[in-house]
């Protein structure tokens, strides 16, 4: 059967050299470096937010265009009321002349 490289069970010495190079990496901070750092992180910071804020808005206001121009936006029962309007408005409408209109003839001619 196969066996990977990588038991665990088997007793061998680890390599500590990181725990070295860590110790040395951290000697180098200065409280300035960490004050200039802080102050990058906390201007990328109100960059992201203000960007997200931005691209929010617009998304925004683009969805509450589309949702107005496609009649989303309105009551169900608005709908139904939008349906009915047009028939009673055609009811509403002059009435249609049933006879011709009687045009007094002229001498003159």
């Amino acid at each position: 059967m196969f066996q990977s490289n990588d038991n665990n069970n088997l007793e061998s010495p680890q390599n500590n050299d990181s725990a070295k190079n860590f110790d040395q990496i951290d000697a180098n901070i200065s409280a300035k470096n960490v004050a200039v750092r802080k102050q990058q992180i906390a201007n990328i910071f109100v960059k992201l937010i203000a960007i997200g804020l931005a691209v929010g808005a617009v998304l925004g206001s683009g969805a509450y265009y589309l949702l107005h121009k496609f009649g989303m936006t309105k009551k169900p029962n608005q709908f139904k009321q939008e349906r009915i309007e047009p028939e009673v408005q055609s009811e509403k409408s002059l009435p249609d002349v049933q006879a011709l209109p009687i045009i007094p003839k002229s001498n003159q001619a």
